[in-house]
């Protein structure tokens, strides 16, 4: 593998394979608008800007400066224990047949991150990662343009009818500081993935203090494992376009001063009876909102179901929102949710509806009549309410979501098929099951 410097010009180079970054092992703070030097090595903690155009490795840490566009069918790789940041305005962009291999260690993860100092980070502080593949939407074209992206670009457009297809590989990834607003009410979410096919390798995830969504899946194929969102101001996980991916062992905390849904899935703004319609399935997962309400920026609410959406839960706890903890709008979604295409199974739902002291838990449209609570509440079910799932702790600066010894989360779920065994509720089996130790930040600037 060759590591290739990318100029602001969008001009590469081909160079070889960085040996370090430095006699002391530290990295350089050099800002030069390559990652080249003149000896042919890796040039440490180098600005990165414009066009990726030929397969490159970076070994050590570099700074994005603008969008960064991976294309014409490139491979970005970047090693474990390789700190990314970002500039104001910068982002990321993998374009349709390129990929970004980014495959951390727990002992070395891949961060990335603001460019500003510790202490100085927030919200907004750069864009973040966007992915744009080759598989099916439900778009009537079947392509679309990337959300802030320049409209008139080929290289930003998504979608295809490779449904196998991949956008590479993120594994023991750290995400932090995201969502710049690239245009007028277009903030980046944290990771986005534009019809990513199933090849697409995503384990072990954190997006963290995103201004945007957290991750959002248009249309596509691609499956997860092992997410944690925390501190998205908007929704943690969104889904739409035709998205029939699933998600399992997923960890969501809300800031107790922002965040809006948990989970936001919808199909297709346009036809809300579009094909493939957004089915996706999310397997143990645990939802943390915020039940206060004197600072809360946005609503905070469990999930939204709209515009025809299909959707599956399983093995989930939804506790401590300020808002409903279902939300169901539309005829479309209503007439899914009657032929069996909505289904929360072996869920646990505690102190939600907070606004109202619980009165309101599952809410539905203005002037409907439809009996949502009859859908959750059905005995075949196996779901849990008014039951406390004795966590660790809700502590937003230190979260520990691990069931206690005494929890009734523990032995009461049921994984469907294809997914990992789980007899839980939840997304983490106990303490020392606890994925989310030793890699995972949740430093708020």
């Amino acid at each position: 593998m060759k590591t290739i410097p990318m100029f602001a010009a969008a001009v590469a180079l081909p160079l070889v394979l960085a040996q370090g970054c430095g006699d002391d092992g530290m990295q350089s703070t050099d800002t030069a608008d390559t990652s080249d030097t003149a000896d042919g090595e890796e040039e440490c903690d180098s600005q990165i800007s414009g066009v990726i155009d030929t397969d490159t490795t970076w070994t050590c840490g570099h700074i994005l400066d603008g969008v960064v566009t991976v294309k014409n069918n490139a491979k970005l790789t970047i090693e474990p224990g390789v700190t990314i940041k970002g500039l104001n305005g910068s982002a990321l962009v993998v374009t349709k047949g390129s990929q970004l291999i980014a495959e951390g260690t727990k002992e070395a993860p891949i961060v990335f991150t603001s460019a500003l100092a510790e202490g100085k980070r927030g919200r907004g502080d750069w864009g973040g990662i966007v992915l744009l593949g080759d598989a099916k939407n439900n778009l009537q074209t079947g392509a679309g343009v990337a959300e802030g992206l320049d409209a008139g670009n080929p290289d930003y457009q998504y979608g295809g009818g490779d449904d196998a297809s991949s956008c590479g590989s993120l594994k023991w990834v750290r995400v932090e500081f995201v969502g710049f607003e690239l245009t007028k009410d277009n903030e980046l979410n944290g990771v986005t993935f534009y019809s990513c096919g199933s090849a697409t390798q995503v384990d072990y995830l954190q997006v963290h203090m995103g201004k945007d969504d957290g991750v959002e899946m248009f249309g596509g194929t691609v499956n997860g494992k092992h997410l944690v969102i925390t501190g998205a101001q908007d929704d943690s996980v969104d889904s739409d376009q035709g998205y029939t991916g699933s998600l399992q062992h997923v960890v969501i905390v809300q800031d107790p001063a922002a965040g809006n849904y948990a989970f936001e899935l919808s199909n297709q703004a346009d036809n809300l009876d579009a094909e493939p319609r957004t089915a996706p399935k999310f397997v143990n997962v645990t939802a943390i909102g915020t039940s206060v309400s004197e600072a809360l920026d946005t609503q905070s609410a469990g999930v939204r179901l709209k515009e025809g959406v299909s959707a599956e839960f399983h093995n989930a706890i939804f506790a401590h929102f300020y808002g409903p903890a279902i939300e169901l709008t539309e005829g479309a979604t209503e007439t899914v949710a009657g032929n069996g295409g909505i289904k929360f199974l072996h869920t646990l739902f505690f102190n939600n509806s907070t606004i109202d002291d619980g009165a309101t838990p599952w809410v539905v449209g203005e002037g409907s009549t439809y009996d949502l609570a009859g859908l959750i509440e059905a005995a075949g079910n196996n779901n849990h309410f008014d039951v406390d799932p004795q966590l660790g702790s809700y502590d937003f600066a230190a979260p520990n979501v691990a069931p206690t010894d005494a929890s009734p989360v523990r032995g009461a779920g049921q994984a469907p098929s294809g997914f990992d065994a789980a007899d839980y509720i939840g997304a983490i089996p106990n303490g020392a099951g606890d994925w989310t130790l030793d890699w995972t930040s949740y430093k708020v600037n």
